[in-house]
């Protein structure tokens, strides 16, 4: 019994004084720290690129619907709803509710659906900091 407990505690040392694998145990501790920040900074980043990218597609369709409106009373509603429903759909709702999230639209002429109009529609969340302008151009036709 006693020799098989030499022989292991005989292991155990050499094990201990064995230096193979340390290199990986050192670049572990070294690293990590340094990946943490930059896996948080691309997270942010993530997060950033998509709210904007939804603010866009929000404003976009905004837009869209505006200027394809019959008049400036029928556009002010469908630009609403749009934006109302849209948000809920892009997840904005908690921003909707809590008033971090509005919108404006600015014509380059009075009545705004009129030919050849620019119609300018900005999203803002204010929450964020984030302002999302869509430029659209009434028909000629209209």
């Amino acid at each position: 019994m006693k020799i098989i407990a030499s022989r292991t505690l005989l292991k155990v040392r050499r094990m201990a004084l064995d230096e193979e694998g340390s290199a990986v145990l050192e670049f572990v501790a070294l690293a990590l720290p340094l990946f943490i920040p930059l896996f948080i900074f691309l997270n942010q980043y993530a997060i950033s690129s998509d709210t904007q990218s939804s603010l866009r597609t929000l404003s976009r369709e905004m837009a869209r619907g505006f200027v394809t409106s019959e008049n400036d009373h029928v556009a002010e509603r469908v630009t609403f709803e749009i934006f109302s429903k849209g948000a809920d759909v892009l997840g904005f709702d908690d921003e909707l509710s809590n008033g971090s999230l509005s919108y404006f639209y600015q014509c380059k002429n009075q009545p705004c659906i009129s030919p050849n109009n620019e119609i300018v529609v900005t999203v803002r969340l204010s929450s964020s900091n984030i302002s999302i302008s869509t430029v659209e151009h009434v028909s000629a036709w209209s």
